[in-house]
């Protein structure tokens, strides 16, 4: 699979960009915002890549960022959502305002994209909302606890599951259904009691 791709830009088209690279030309779809930052013909370029395999079809799709990449992967695990559309939807808002929006459950900059409706639009931010507040909660989560054994684990876990608009008694039922034992990272440990609550 291909993962990144550096190169020279050899045709640039209104959403894909050709990169050459060790005498080889890879065909890449890219979304708006990536195409605007694509310098002309001989400029080089770096792009992450999505390797989209299919029986029929093997496509390259590449982006700016490993965070751009890693919403378009979220995206195309939605219902519905395949890769034109997941592309389409990067390129209407920029990162930042999608995960906002979906955070705040705000249809209107997911809908701007072509081949999104209503229907569509609910459905990412039911999939995705989830996965970006845990996200959101473990990025918050101090890196010495993650790597401490001391109990200052459990306490950043529940203040985690707080911050996620938890009680403290649904916080509490969360971390003991976690397995200590195994001494788990924060990160681990927050992803077992998010499991064992249901989300």
């Amino acid at each position: 699979m291909i993962g990144y791709l550096r190169g020279t830009v050899r045709r640039v088209g209104a959403d894909q960009v050709l990169v050459e690279t060790g005498g080889v030309g890879y065909q890449v779809s890219v979304p708006a915002g990536v195409r605007r930052l694509v310098g002309p013909v001989g400029s080089t370029v770096e792009l992450h890549i999505h390797t989209h395999v299919r029986e029929d079809q093997l496509a390259l799709f590449g982006f700016a960022t490993p965070e751009e990449l890693e919403m378009f992967e979220m995206l195309i695990q939605v219902d519905g959502v395949g890769p034109k559309v997941g592309l389409s939807i990067l390129g209407a808002a920029s990162l930042e305002v999608l995960k906002r929006a979906i955070l705040g459950e705000d249809v209107a900059p997911i809908r701007r994209a072509t081949g999104v409706g209503p229907r569509t639009a609910q459905k990412v931010i039911i999939d995705l909302r989830p996965k970006l507040e845990a996200e959101s909660a473990l990025l918050a989560l101090p890196r010495a606890a993650a790597a401490s054994g001391n109990g200052a684990v459990p306490k950043q876990v529940e203040q985690a599951l707080r911050g996620l608009g938890y009680s403290a008694q649904q916080a509490r039922a969360g971390i003991d259904a976690v397995d200590w034992a195994a001494q788990p990272s924060a990160q681990e440990a927050l992803a077992a009691a998010l499991k064992a609550m249901g989300r």
